[in-house]
């Protein structure tokens, strides 16, 4: 990335990245699975979990399941995010309060619906942080297509290439490349790309006052960060 090069708009990934559900959502299709005699492994967890909407995971991990087991899924589905309770990524939030004193855009981009994101945000008093946001309820083609971090860059007025996303799954990291954004990947080094700008384990490691994050981030935004 060109030292002149300034980022205008971050933005991030929900699950996995702001809270930390990735193991009880595994959980939970793996119970399915198992129910419905589904193979789940980690290519499963891959290809049709992470990044999903719930109908494109029911769609494409449980094909020849009954229509009306489908259903009861959803609905299960459905009952298991209202009852979520997951802790914030660790660091996250002081990141987050960091970034919101600068002169930048924050945006999130997730496959879940409104109403558990609302919840979810509420919940560990983060909501007020993101300027806007996208959900799987404003969205066509999910993660990997690049649909849902373009509509991002539209709604924070910036252009793509102008955007640094925060994102830990294949589909996502994969979307917002697509989209022609940087990526720091967290949790995740099995993707190698030219504008993947830096791999790390949570925000704990990447805080906003640390030299690793001043280099960086402060060459690409528009402001000191001290």
């Amino acid at each position: 990335m060109d030292n002149i090069y300034r980022i205008k708009a971050i933005v991030f990934d929900m699950d996995g990245v702001i809270i930390d559900s990735t193991a009880e959502i595994e959980n939970f299709w793996e119970s399915w699975a198992k129910k419905e005699e589904v193979i789940f492994n980690n290519d499963v967890i891959v290809k049709y979990i992470h990044g999903r909407t719930t109908n494109e995971t029911i769609e494409q991990l449980f094909s020849t399941s009954l229509p009306d087991v489908k259903k009861q899924i959803a609905i299960s589905a459905s009952d298991f995010d209202t009852a979520m309770r997951p802790e914030l990524i660790e660091g996250v939030l002081n990141f987050l309060s960091r970034l919101s004193t600068l002169s930048v855009r924050i945006g999130l981009v997730t496959s879940s619906p409104k109403e558990r994101v609302s919840n979810l945000l509420d919940l560990n008093s983060t909501y007020h942080f993101f300027n806007e946001i996208i959900t799987g309820d404003d969205i066509k083609y999910g993660k990997p297509h690049p649909e849902p971090y373009l509509k991002i860059a539209d709604k924070l007025k910036t252009a793509p290439e102008d955007c640094l996303v925060f994102e830990d799954s294949d589909s996502g990291i994969e979307s917002a490349l697509s989209a022609g954004m940087y990526v720091i990947s967290i949790n995740n080094n099995k993707i190698n790309h030219k504008n993947i700008v830096a791999y790390t384990q949570n925000f704990s490691t990447l805080t906003i006052d640390n030299n690793q994050i001043k280099s960086l981030i402060e060459p690409y935004i528009q402001i000191d960060l001290v």
